[in-house]
């Protein structure tokens, strides 16, 4: 369909604010979702022996680290966002304009810190999310798109050329 595809996104804390919430959430849904009844269920349990136990120092003290315990825990991943933000700010490239031309044979980044080609096989996944798309390098290691710098169905397309990167290499 396309040759290829030109993209110019902002790298700053709004087009980036909740990419890593998107990157825990399409990776980690299930055991986010484990973690946080888990949670809720340690702050329930403190709850109800600090009312049932209120005469007995032990059960108080239990209690209490229970909803420590299930609070700090229920927290943890907004803490992440916040340090996977902070690292963010640090980037040379943040608060810049990066231009990206996707095509069938990798990625042309060019913007404030260089420029760069990325031939489609460095990628281990390549996701379309209603909010952006996510290029993971490793499991942990992401670079962030969001939706808005897309036009039309450009995000899908890019996820095919991804797919059919291994009839390309055939090819050649």
């Amino acid at each position: 369909m396309w040759d290829s595809i030109t993209i110019e996104s902002m790298f700053d804390g709004r087009s980036h604010h909740g990419a890593f919430r998107q990157h825990l959430w399409y990776r980690w849904k299930g055991l986010l979702v484990l973690r946080a009844l888990l949670c809720l269920a340690m702050i329930g349990v403190g709850a109800f022996f600090m009312i049932a136990y209120k005469d007995i120092g032990k059960a108080q003290l239990i209690a209490s680290a229970l909803i420590v315990m299930g609070s700090f825990a229920l927290v943890r991943p907004m803490v992440w966002q916040m340090w996977s933000e902070r690292k963010l700010r640090k980037h040379p490239a943040y608060g810049s304009k990066i231009m990206y031309k996707f095509s069938k044979e990798g990625i042309m980044m060019d913007g404030k810190s260089g420029k760069v080609e990325v031939p489609w096989v460095v990628f281990k996944e390549v996701v379309a999310l209603p909010k952006g798309m996510i290029l993971y390098q490793n499991k942990k290691d992401y670079m962030w798109i969001p939706a808005y710098d897309f036009k039309g169905d450009e995000m899908e397309q890019i996820c095919e050329w991804f797919v059919n990167q291994g009839e390309l290499k055939r090819s050649s």
